[in-house]
């Protein structure tokens, strides 16, 4: 699908950074069935750029089954919003969407070992949890603190894989092909929602107006 160019992100800071503040993404695959899965990843970053991508799925997933080498899609997605007509300065064209996310497509490979397992387990406890550090002072909870035996009577369980990375591609889609006064009306609307993402997109909005 193409998209107008004014709404690909191509500075290379800004998909890693979705990707890790969004990490519970959508895996799609098509190589026994055509299925769509939702789970965190683990972005790992070199040079800058995301290279590998890193998750697991309960085994007894179908897409589990000939995921070792199969093409997949995942799709994380960040804020989004409804636009209606009424909030731009001539009502003229329809009510929309307004959102970013992050495409990665790549080939992944199933690793059996406990260690890439374990590690993971902690890698994505070390992303995720202090992004809800409001809720109580605890420590960031890690595979050294759960019960002994718990993460190999688990291992089996899961089917640990990791996605060398063949492209990323962003989408932010900010009413960039409307005028700035209808940009500034969105916003203004946007901001006033009791939605985090409504008024996140407003923020993002008047940002691309400044740039």
């Amino acid at each position: 699908m193409s998209y107008p160019p004014a709404w690909r992100i191509d500075h290379s800071d800004a998909a890693p950074q979705l990707m890790r503040e969004h990490p519970f993404a959508h895996l799609f695959t098509a190589h026994s069935v055509l299925g769509a899965t939702r789970i965190p990843f683990v972005t790992d970053i070199e040079d800058g750029a995301p290279f590998r991508l890193r998750g697991h799925l309960n085994a007894q997933n179908p897409q589990a089954e000939g995921l070792d080498g199969a093409d997949v899609l995942i799709v994380f997605s960040g804020y989004s919003t409804y636009v209606s007509p009424n909030w731009r300065i001539e009502p003229t064209r329809g009510g929309t969407y307004d959102y970013e996310e992050v495409r990665v497509r790549g080939a992944a490979r199933i690793r059996t070992d406990i260690q890439y397992f374990r590690k993971l387990i902690d890698d994505l406890s070390a992303l995720i949890e202090p992004q809800y550090a409001e809720v109580g002072d605890y420590p960031v909870w890690n595979t050294s603190i759960a019960p002994e035996g718990y993460v190999e009577r688990l291992f089996p369980m899961v089917a640990s894989f990791e996605i060398k990375i063949d492209s990323v591609e962003m989408i932010s889609k900010l009413h960039q092909q409307f005028p700035d006064a209808d940009r500034k009306s969105i916003a203004d609307h946007l901001s006033r929602s009791k939605r985090e993402g409504a008024r996140a997109i407003a923020e993002k909005i008047r940002k691309s107006i400044q740039a």
